[in-house]
C-alpha cells in the first residue's frame, strides 16, 4: 500500500492573515472580560410594575415590632402616609407599648397607646402685674430642695421651647400665689421649681426628660411611687394656665407626709429610655411610609437630644 504525503508545515507555518484573526479575538475577548467585569461592579436600579389583582379597596396588614432604645415611650408615636396623599398621625388603635432599657429589654408590661391630653395654656400675652421671675435650681441645690420639702413640683424646661415661654408667665403667676398661700415660714408643705435643661443637660436626662415643658412631682425628695405593687413616676399632665396649676398645687397639699395615692392628673412618667413599639396597621396597596417619631402636643423637642436607634 502506497504512503500518502503529510504537509504537516502547512498546518503549523504563520501567517499574516492568522495573525491578524488572532489579535482580533484576543482584543474581543478582553473586551468582553472588561464589559462583564464593569457590569458586575455596577449597581442598578430596576422598577417593575405589577398589577394587584386582589379584590377592590381591600387593605394590607403591615405588622412591625421596633425596640427604640433611647426613645420614651411616653412621647413615641407612630404616623402612616402613602402615595396617594393619606397622612394618618398618632396611630394608637393597634399599637401597644412598653418600656425597654438601654439593652432592649423589657422593664414592664405592655400597654395599649391612648391619645393624649392636650394640655390648655393662657393666651400668650397674659401676663401677671408685680411678678418676679424665679431662678433656676442648679445640680447641686436640686436634692437640697428636694429634702427640705415634702411636695416640690419641678418645671423641666428650655428656654428656645416655644411651649416653655406660653408656660412661663403662669408658673411663674402661679409658684408666687403657691408660695404665698403656704409661706416657708409658717407651712412649707409645698413648693414650686423649675431647672433649665439647656444649663443642666445631665440632670435632665438622669430623670428621662426629652421633652419640654415636663411637670414632674418629687415627693420625700423621690418622683417615684409605688402604687398597687407597680413602681411609677410622676408626671403632670393636665393643663398649664394660672389657675389649673394653683388648683393642682392645692390638691396635692394634704397628701403632703401621707401615703401615695393615685391624682386624677398625674400619670406614670417613664422610668426606661426607651420603649418597644408594637401592633399592626392596614393600609392600602401602594407605596408609603411608617414614621416612628416623638410627638405631643403643647410640648417642643430638642431633636439634637434625640437617638432614634432601633
Amino acid at each position: 500500500m502506497p504512503r500518502l504525503p503529510l504537509y504537516c508545515s502547512d498546518l503549523t507555518e504563520a501567517t499574516l492573515t492568522g495573525a491578524w484573526i488572532s489579535l482580533a479575538a484576543a482584543a474581543l475577548i478582553t473586551t468582553l472580560l472588561i464589559l462583564e467585569l464593569s457590569s458586575f461592579l455596577s449597581v442598578r436600579t430596576t422598577t417593575e410594575l405589577v398589577v394587584d389583582r386582589s379584590a377592590q379597596n381591600e387593605l394590607l396588614k403591615v405588622t412591625f415590632n421596633v425596640s427604640f432604645p433611647a426613645l420614651s415611650c411616653e412621647f413615641a408615636t407612630l404616623d402612616v402616609s402613602d402615595a396617594l396623599g393619606t397622612k394618618r398621625m398618632n396611630l394608637t388603635k393597634t399599637v401597644r407599648k412598653a418600656p425597654v432599657d438601654l439593652n432592649m429589654d423589657r422593664q414592664g408590661a405592655a400597654y395599649e397607646d391612648t391619645h393624649k391630653h392636650d394640655p390648655k395654656y393662657d393666651d400668650e400675652d397674659m401676663w401677671w402685674d408685680h411678678l418676679d421671675l424665679t431662678s433656676p435650681v442648679s445640680k447641686e441645690n436640686f436634692t437640697q430642695m428636694l429634702n427640705r420639702y415634702p411636695i416640690v413640683v419641678v418645671n423641666f424646661y428650655a428656654p428656645w421651647c416655644h411651649w416653655c415661654q406660653r408656660l412661663e408667665p403662669a408658673w411663674e403667676a402661679a409658684t408666687k400665689a403657691v408660695h404665698d398661700k403656704y409661706p416657708e415660714s409658717s407651712d412649707g408643705r409645698i413648693r414650686f421649681a423649675k431647672v433649665d435643661c439647656t444649663a443642666e443637660a445631665d440632670m435632665c436626662r438622669d430623670h428621662f426628660i426629652t421633652a419640654f415643658p415636663s411637670i414632674r412631682v418629687f415627693r420625700r425628695a423621690h418622683d417615684d411611687i409605688y402604687i398597687q405593687g407597680h413602681h411609677e413616676h410622676e408626671a403632670y399632665m393636665g393643663d398649664r394656665t394660672k389657675e389649673a396649676l394653683e388648683a393642682f398645687a392645692h390638691s396635692l397639699v394634704p397628701s403632703a407626709g401621707q401615703p401615695h395615692l393615685r391624682h386624677g392628673q398625674l400619670k406614670a412618667a417613664p422610668r426606661t429610655p426607651g420603649c418597644n413599639v408594637a401592633g399592626f396597621v392596614l393600609v392600602k396597596k401602594v407605596p408609603g411610609t411608617l414614621h416612628f417619631t416623638a410627638r405631643a402636643e403643647g410640648h417642643s423637642f430638642d431633636h439634637a437630644w434625640m437617638n432614634m436607634t432601633h
